[in-house]
């Protein structure tokens, strides 16, 4: 099995190969959406916008709908861009949805209008939050040279891969699940989403983390060997549409959150500190 949301994958890589110079807006706005799992409920919402020349625009929108485009419905919501790392950012809006079908993005800049279409299940695809999600048998490490087996990260780091799902959510400890493919992400969000990872995690010891790796034949593959990857059991097991993704459990094994893409080293502190207060 594959991932199946092909349309995205060549989004991002339009989009991360734009600039972010908007000295050169145009009328012809492009509008991308950058997330795939949409539902009744609680959603991320992230997308990007260029202009006629591949620019990224970064600037305060003017107004941003989203309209049900069976029902007419509408929602006026609100988005800001956020800035990832050099080079890379999108803007992100929280929805709450309570109908599920096609839904149009609409957005103005400028006097100028764009937009997109986007698909809300009546599930999610991911695990949903509030719920106990799939168990998973994960791969661990009992010494060194056992990581280059189960992780495409060419420095790893030995804590994430010292314990298995499986028993991460029996030991009561809140459990941090990251999935994503260091060596082969195509968006380019896999590896720096695993360095904020490593880099905040020394300062919560009462947490269980866990890297897992996307692709099972990883090893001496490129970028070019796409079409030959075949994605790993949990991948498969938890509906993962993209990479990277990152689940947030609490102590009780409960799903309290969860993200697609990058996040920030701020916003990976907020949600664990909200872990600690449940």
């Amino acid at each position: 099995m594959k991932f199946k949301v092909f349309a995205i994958i060549f989004s991002f890589l339009f989009l991360f190969s734009c600039s972010n110079d908007n000295s050169n807006l145009k009328e012809e706005l492009s509008v991308i959406i950058i997330s795939s799992d949409h539902s009744v409920g609680k959603n991320i919402l992230n997308f990007a916008i260029l202009d006629i020349n591949g620019n990224q625009i970064t600037d305060k929108l003017e107004s941003v709908i989203v309209r049900n485009l069976n029902s007419d419905n509408e929602l006026i919501i609100e988005t800001k861009f956020q800035k990832w790392f050099e080079g890379k950012g999108a803007y992100k809006s929280k929805l709450n949805l309570d109908e599920s079908g096609f839904y149009e993005l609409l957005i103005k800049i400028n006097n100028i209008e764009s937009k997109a279409i986007f698909n809300v299940n009546k599930k999610s695809l991911t695990p949903t939050i509030g719920e106990k999600p799939p168990i998973l048998k994960t791969l661990k490490a009992s010494k060194v040279s056992d990581l280059k087996k189960i992780t495409s990260d060419p420095n790893p780091d030995m804590n994430l891969y010292n314990i298995s799902y499986e028993d991460a959510i029996k030991n009561s400890k809140p459990t941090i699940v990251l999935f994503s493919t260091p060596a082969l992400c195509v968006s380019g969000t896999c590896g720096p989403i695993l360095e904020n990872l490593k880099n905040i995690k020394k300062d919560y010891d009462e947490f269980n983390f866990l890297h897992i790796e996307v692709y099972k034949n990883f090893i001496n593959k490129t970028l070019r060997d796409l079409d030959t990857l075949e994605v790993t059991d949990p991948v498969i097991e938890w509906g993962l549409p993209t990479e990277p993704w990152i689940f947030f459990l609490d102590n009780n094994g409960i799903l309290k959150s969860k993200f697609e893409g990058f996040i920030s080293e701020n916003e990976l502190i907020s949600e664990l500190n909200l872990l600690k207060d449940f």
